[in-house]
């Protein structure tokens, strides 16, 4: 059993397994029209993400969510949903909006 906290504790519920970081991002970006990119080792509620690149994770706060990749060894990447309030949700926009926030608006010219 691991000492301290563990990401199995986190999750609701697994959306989809063993995904590419491509696949897993193109999801989030359908799912959510809030998005941000998230490093590897961020830490979520005292837990590092563990992922092997830089992904998105999804912000649905209509549905009080998140869905966030995670890389568990031996079992590649999957996409999770964590049921959060909005402290959560705000906290997580505090962390991660300092960098550019990606959004399919931005895909759109003006002018």
């Amino acid at each position: 059993m691991p000492e301290g906290p563990c990401f199995n504790q986190v999750w609701s519920e697994i959306l989809e397994k063993d995904l590419t970081p491509r696949k897993a991002d193109n999801r989030v970006r359908k799912l959510c029209r809030e998005y941000y990119l998230v490093e590897p080792g961020y830490e979520f509620r005292g837990i590092p993400i563990i992922l092997s690149r830089a992904m998105l994770i999804g912000i649905d706060e209509e549905g009080c969510r998140i869905l966030m990749p995670f890389q568990k060894p031996c079992y590649g990447t999957s996409l999770y949903v964590i049921d959060t309030d909005g402290m959560e949700i705000a906290q997580i926009r505090a962390d991660l909006g300092r960098r550019e926030m990606v959004e399919p608006a931005e895909k759109t010219g003006t002018g």
